[in-house]
């Protein structure tokens, strides 16, 4: 289990909390194969987290883009590799049967990846000062 430390704060409180819910999203995956779930249930697990994974992603190049943090270049290089890296992982889960050891080995290698991702690059925010949350939507009247 991974334990948010100090390591994996970026400044930026949006993002270090998108981060801990990747990383809870992650754990839950692992909880539930660890529990015998049926390939139904893994499946939707993955696919809620591909989907968080690639909001997220969004959300943070365009947060690196306005706070002009030098690794938002390698940053859009990673997101891009690992996104179609979970998706080989879905399309092979859906293929295979999902067996369990396949969807531990897709859970291990998320996590390693989202702890160095945070910690080489996301944490460049830290020298990046934060600026004012975009506006959601339509000013209330």
């Amino acid at each position: 289990m991974t334990t948010w430390n100090e390591d994996l704060e970026t400044g930026h409180p949006s993002i270090d909390e998108e981060h801990r819910e990747l990383i809870r999203q992650l754990e839950s995956l692992k909880v539930a194969v660890d529990a015998g779930a049926d390939r139904e249930h893994v499946t939707d697990l993955i696919v809620i987290l591909q989907r968080y994974a690639h909001g997220h992603f969004s959300r943070e190049e365009a947060h690196m883009a306005r706070v002009k943090c030098p690794a938002h270049h390698a940053n859009c290089m990673a997101h891009k590799e690992f996104s179609e890296r979970l998706d080989g992982w879905l399309e092979l889960l859906t293929r295979s049967g999902t067996p369990r050891s396949l969807v531990l080995d897709v859970q291990s290698e998320s996590m390693d990846w989202i702890r160095r991702h945070i910690t080489k690059i996301d944490c460049q925010l830290r020298h990046c000062a934060p600026v004012a949350p975009e506006p959601a939507g339509e000013p209330a009247m």
